[in-house]
């Protein structure tokens, strides 16, 4: 597989004691990260922006850790407390996760938006 880029991932959860929001970062080193820009005549260019990636299995200790709507910034990015502290950092809301554990390339496939 042809890696390209660092991403970092935000995985939310809610706290069992304090019941607010958390988001767990992991950072993944050389994956291979997609982005396309396009624009629609109703939605207007920054509602159609996009993004693949794929995490070699071998970089992965929990294929479960994944989920829709986690959150892909590109790059190897700070904690955060709350979705708005990444303003002005290029990230993207997952909207699909496949896992694909097989072959002579098995990763992990996210889609995002």
């Amino acid at each position: 597989m042809i890696t390209n880029n660092d991403i970092t991932y935000y995985s939310k959860r809610l706290d069992e004691t304090t019941r607010l929001e958390v988001w767990d970062r992991y950072i993944f080193k050389d994956i291979w990260e997609f982005g396309r820009h396009s624009s629609t005549e109703n939605a207007g260019f920054s509602n159609s922006n996009a993004i693949d990636v794929r995490i070699p299995m071998s970089k992965v200790q929990d294929k479960n850790l994944f989920k829709i709507g986690d959150i892909i910034a590109i790059g190897k990015q700070k904690r955060i407390e709350k979705q708005s502290d990444l303003n002005g950092i290029e990230f993207y809301a997952v909207t699909s996760v496949t896992v694909n554990d097989f072959g002579n390339s098995p990763h992990i496939h996210l889609g995002g938006r």
